[in-house]
């Protein structure tokens, strides 16, 4: 397959831009998708088949409506893999025309990750060969433009896909906030996106209660043994929700010592709440709301155990005692609690007020208290 491009320069990176039918890049292309077990390097979400077959009709029948203009922004591919392609070369002596050569016969499409991938286009590009099994036919022979970068590392194609999909379309998924988590270094991360540094490392941090149990993003499975019961996105919130809500938090300067009182909390509350905690198909607590509602009653169980005379290894269970106050409270049993009406942030608000009311008043008094907290970590 020869593909006739313009090379230049988008922003700060170098591409080769052309137009080719949807079929023939679909065919030289395929997605990286992640999964947590299989590919947890992989760069593309889930896939979402409405899109995809949104993403077919749309195109199939541009043809059919004349006087409907139809058009999409071009598909960005990331040549990964630079033996399927010739070095590309100039045509006719013009100075930005270049010819690739792309062999067909060097791709395997079954390969992880993938030959040339799909940086960003994949819903586009997903049904573009056909799909007889979905009535998906023919295969769209219809031109459309495309992107090409080539050498670029796993880590800047990444960096890419998450700048096109937050920075300009501010698609804040457990996806896009793990992915931002690898690209961004660490120290990045805690200054610019604190709340994306602490749910990540509430994730990472084998003393977490969370420590494997938390969905990235990516293609769904069914692990056998291991059940991913919290999104990233709703742990984040949560987070966000408690570095806003606790006086306390906001004292400590150190981001690791708030990701170790945060994780001292949750400690708390898995040991408290064993049950809801490890059967989430009975148990609604893990659910978005249950974890914004218990993060709103964990910063105000924060401020309440942090004081001048706090002993720090005895801290879980101060925080504890508070959420035996509390347990039983709410019940968060799905068929028989009486939850179900709940959702959202308010719906988590009004738990969290209901459980509140039930926290003995204790007065605080703040000193600097972060020395000590180092022998938690």
């Amino acid at each position: 397959m020869e593909l006739l491009t313009i090379k230049g320069t988008n922003l700060n990176t170098t591409v080769y831009r052309g137009f080719a039918s949807i079929k023939d890049i679909a065919h030289i292309s395929a997605p990286d998708t992640g999964n947590q077990d299989k590919n947890p390097d992989g760069l593309q979400r889930g896939l979402r088949e409405k899109h995809a077959q949104d993403g077919y009709n749309y195109a199939a029948d541009a043809q059919k409506v004349p006087d409907e203009p139809r058009l999409w922004p071009e598909v960005i591919l990331s040549v990964r893999d630079s033996s399927v392609i010739d070095e590309p070369q100039p045509v006719d002596g013009q100075p930005n025309l270049f010819k690739i050569v792309v062999h067909e016969d060097r791709i395997d499409k079954k390969l992880s990750p993938p030959q040339i991938s799909r940086t960003d286009g994949n819903h586009r590009l997903f049904y573009g060969e056909g799909h007889p099994k979905y009535d998906f036919m023919p295969p769209l022979d219809i031109s459309t433009p495309f992107s090409l970068t080539i050498g670029l590392t796993p880590l800047e194609e990444t960096s890419l896909f998450v700048d096109i999909n937050d920075n300009q379309v501010k698609m804040n998924t457990s996806h896009l906030y793990h992915l931002l988590a690898r690209v961004k270094t660490s120290e990045n991360l805690a200054k610019n996106k604190p709340t994306v540094w602490i749910a990540n490392k509430l994730v990472t941090d084998y003393k977490s209660p969370f420590h494997g149990i938390v969905y990235l993003g990516g293609e769904k499975e069914k692990v056998q043994g291991l059940e991913r019961r919290v999104s990233l996105a709703h742990l984040r919130t949560g987070v966000d929700m408690m570095l806003k809500l606790s006086i306390k938090l906001r004292d400590f300067e150190d981001i690791e010592d708030k990701h170790v009182l945060i994780r001292t909390y949750w400690k708390a509350v898995a040991k408290v709440f064993s049950q809801e905690w490890a059967d989430q198909k009975k148990y609604l607590l893990l659910r978005g709301f249950g974890v914004w509602s218990m993060s709103i009653v964990g910063a105000d169980i924060i401020d309440r155990c942090i004081s001048p005379n706090v002993i720090w290894d005895q801290l879980e269970e101060k925080m504890a005692s508070y959420l035996h106050q509390i347990y039983g409270t709410v019940n968060w049993d799905k068929s028989e609690g009486d939850i179900k009406g709940y959702g959202g942030r308010l719906g988590a608000k009004v738990l969290a007020d209901r459980m509140r009311h039930f926290l003995s008043d204790e007065g605080v008094d703040m000193t600097v208290l972060a020395h000590g907290l180092k022998s938690l970590y």
